[in-house]
């Protein structure tokens, strides 16, 4: 199968499935405010934003410095007390929230999330990082997620390592090499959960799985990471053939049968 082959089958599964859902997700405990990063006082109407982290994520969701949030969902807001007891329930709860705000005399609506602004940018999956570990240098953060992501392999862990390589991802979006392991790794956990007969989970992983292989022929690869692609694409349909083969089967023999 050669690259343009393999690229287009890739395409045409993506086609098949619906894409864009969340991969995995930080343990909800240990997931940051949405609005980590910004300081606020009280302000006519709402509530004022003095300042806003660049690094924050809601930064990277357009909040600035000098808006008005006016509502939050569907709760409106008048005071910091309001907004700090909404921002202390949503924390661990919620993974995105819409946020009404008045810039410059008009109202605009922002949509903030903890998902990972570089993966979702480069490779349209959700994935919520590590937001409390902190690198000076993305490639510090990178290797450092790589080597993570190693240990729990060796470890027998592929779920942790997932987790792990996403995060290394997250510093360096353009990695394709991390990239090409992650997406073995999902592919790995969706045929065992298809075995296993939890369709629901095996087919999402299997979506995304998809979704960063079509992306990832946009990079330039070698045979050998074609070759993986191609291995990981025919166990895959040879999983599906097998659940497909099942449920006829099953389907078949719960049908009343004939007088």
């Amino acid at each position: 199968m050669r690259r343009a082959s393999l690229a287009t089958s890739v395409a045409f599964f993506v086609m098949l499935l619906t894409p864009h859902s969340s991969l995995v997700t930080a343990i909800a405990a240990s997931r940051p405010s949405l609005f980590r990063g910004v300081v606020v006082a009280d302000g006519p109407g709402g509530v004022h934003v003095v300042s806003v982290e660049e690094s924050s994520q809601a930064y990277q969701a357009d909040l600035r410095a000098g808006d008005l949030i006016l509502r939050v969902d569907q709760t409106e807001l008048h005071s910091i007390d309001e907004f700090a007891t909404l921002s202390t329930a949503l924390k661990g709860r919620e993974l995105s929230a819409t946020v009404l705000v008045f810039r410059q005399g008009m109202p605009r609506s922002l949509l903030l999330h903890l998902y990972s602004y570089p993966i979702l940018r480069e490779w349209k999956i959700e994935h919520v990082p590590d937001h409390d570990i902190r690198f000076a240098e993305p490639e510090t953060g990178r290797a450092y997620w790589v080597r993570m992501g190693r240990g729990f392999e060796e470890a027998g862990n592929p779920r942790e390592a997932l987790h792990a390589y996403l995060n290394a991802l997250h510093h360096a979006p353009s990695d394709a090499a991390t990239a090409l392991t992650i997406i073995a790794l999902v592919s790995q956990l969706s045929r065992e959960r298809l075995e296993a007969g939890d369709l629901a989970e095996g087919m999402r992983r299997l979506r995304n799985a998809l979704t960063m292989m079509d992306r990832l022929f946009e990079y330039p690869l070698s045979e050998e990471a074609l070759e993986a692609l191609r291995r990981q694409l025919r166990d895959t349909l040879a999983v599906l053939r097998q659940v497909s083969a099942s449920t006829s089967a099953s389907r078949r023999s719960s049908r009343p049968a004939d007088n």
